[in-house]
């Protein structure tokens, strides 16, 4: 028996020595550089298979006007105008997202399509730095948490965003399909976070100067896309009506600059004479249906195709995070239930333009915008649900304490406000042992798993260099063979990432027109197989 008793004290006195060691080494901020590190190591793969990327189906036929006048007259003012006038063009005929047009008009390539490399650097930028402005604004500025813990649910956020996109070809890659969705996205994130950052400022100056921008960039993302467009015009009238309800509209009169001028731009966006013209070729859903399947898709593929295990761990890090920071929080986060069904709402309502436009969200470039908004959404109602459950935590342990005790509470929870408790550092441990373990598992067989094992397999097996290759061999081709018919080989690899789409041995094929507008061709395809 004093054996098995001594057995016993040793590993209990095992676990308190490893528990203590977590202790000592896991603090906020050494998590948050852990976070950021691996937040990096995951883009260098994607940035490093950028090298090797091309301009794809529209950015030609997009940019092709715009090369025109840069290959004549080499002047940067010149192709913005000409982007301008071509954009115009595309309102009248095709479609309202005018800001969208104009720069798809001026993709990189246009003026060398060595400068398209930095199609992923500027989206993923984007989407980067937009989420870190508005949910610092959020969390830091508005709720007062604790920043470390606050970035470290930001970076984590973008973790799981770009590296469990669903098709992150279309959404960072592809430069007209990423510019007209992610990046438009990312602009309405610096939209939001400028808006609160508004309502926050003392100043009037600099609240009249925070409107203004937020006005400027309401009106890009009011004549982008239908999606992004209407999520903003929902949130912004709710913003309003807060703002009423609480009786601040006196204070917060100035952002009827940055409505106005976004109201205006999405009512000239959904009645531009092209939406008709490209209505009547298309096949959308009713009104009415497309508000129901988008309620139905957020289960389909929100839920039940795109939350798997590493959506799952990242709720549970998010949480145990989130619980620590709520401590310092005033905020008693009220009415949970309607916050879930609102931002419920709120990512069916970006699901039903495309539903009413087309009829479906199969585009992979849609899918990611969807994903992104979703993960978005996603942070925000765990963070309020965690808050909420915490400050009733605490109002029940309060009121079970005597003065004494409740000094000792103030105490701990003024300390928990810049540290995590153990058994948050045990349970943040567990889960990333989980998620290398997990993603060893996932990633051997399937190797699509994450963004970064997609780039990393092309570039290691060589795909992504063969590729780059054979797409510098065709421009040479192309720049030196203007009103010429050409023939061209077929690609020797087509990276996931990097190859969303190619040229068909049709000359008459859309994409293969696109490209003899871009290059002044008589005509292009691939050379028949024997």
């Amino acid at each position: 028996m004093k054996k098995e008793s001594g057995k016993r004290i040793t590993l209990s006195a095992m676990l308190d020595k490893c528990i203590n060691f977590l202790d000592s080494i896991i603090t906020p901020g050494r998590l948050l550089c852990l976070l950021i590190v691996v937040f990096i190591a995951g883009l260098i793969p994607l940035f490093w298979i950028g090298v090797y990327n091309y301009p794809v189906a529209d950015d030609y036929t997009f940019g092709a006007a715009c090369r025109g006048v840069w290959m004549e007259s080499h002047s940067a003012i010149a192709v913005i105008v000409r982007a301008a006038t071509r954009a115009w063009e595309y309102y009248q005929n095709w479609t309202g997202c005018l800001s969208s047009s104009f720069f798809m008009a001026l993709q990189p390539a246009v003026f060398g399509e060595g400068l398209y490399k930095i199609t992923p650097v500027l989206m993923v930028g984007i989407i980067s730095l937009g989420t870190v402005y508005l949910m610092n604004i959020i969390f830091v500025k508005l709720l007062k948490a604790n920043a470390y813990l606050s970035n470290s649910i930001i970076v984590l956020m973008l973790l799981v965003t770009i590296q469990r996109m669903p098709e992150p070809g279309e959404g960072l890659f592809w430069y007209n399909g990423a510019l007209h969705y992610t990046f438009m996205h990312g602009i309405s994130l610096f939209f939001y976070g400028l808006l609160l950052s508004a309502f926050m400022q003392k100043s009037e100056r600099k609240k009249c100067r925070d409107f203004i921008i937020s006005a400027i960039l309401g009106f890009i993302v009011g004549l982008g896309n239908y999606m992004t467009a209407l999520n903003v015009g929902i949130v912004l009238a709710m913003l309003i009506f807060a703002i009423v309800l609480l009786k601040r509209f006196k204070q917060q009169r100035l952002i009827l600059i940055p409505a106005v001028v976004f109201y205006l731009a999405f009512i000239m966006n959904i009645t531009a004479p092209g939406n008709a013209l490209r209505e009547a070729v298309s096949e959308g859903m009713s009104p009415f249906k497309a508000i129901f399947v988008s309620f139905y898709y957020v289960l389909d593929y929100c839920i039940g195709e795109w939350t798997g295990w590493a959506e799952l761990v990242f709720v549970i890090l998010i949480a145990t995070f989130f619980w620590n920071a709520s401590k310092g929080i005033d905020f008693k986060f009220p009415c949970p239930l309607f916050v879930i069904l609102l931002n419920y709402c709120i990512l069916a309502a970006m699901i039903t333009p495309p539903l009413y436009g087309t009829g479906n969200i199969e585009a992979g470039r849609i899918q990611s915008l969807v994903y992104i908004m979703y993960i978005l959404l996603l942070t925000l109602t765990v963070c309020y649900v965690t808050g909420w459950a915490q400050k009733r935590f605490d109002e029940n342990r309060t009121v079970a304490l005597d003065e004494a005790a409740k000094v000792n509470s103030t105490a701990e929870k003024l300390l928990a406000k810049d540290f995590l408790s153990v058994n948050s550092k045990i349970t943040v441990t567990a889960c990333i042992v989980f998620l290398l373990f997990g993603s060893l598992l996932c990633v051997i067989p399937q190797p699509e798993y994450y963004t970064c094992s997609i780039a990393a397999v092309d570039l290691l097996n060589g795909n992504a260099a063969a590729y780059g290759e054979a797409m510098q061999e065709r421009v040479e081709i192309y720049n030196t063979s203007a009103g010429l018919d050409v023939e061209v080989a077929p690609l020797p690899a087509k990276p996931k990432l990097i190859c969303t789409s190619d040229i068909s041995i049709d000359n008459e094929d859309w994409v293969n027109a696109g490209v003899c507008r871009f290059y002044g061709l008589n005509s292009v395809c691939i050379e028949a197989g024997e």
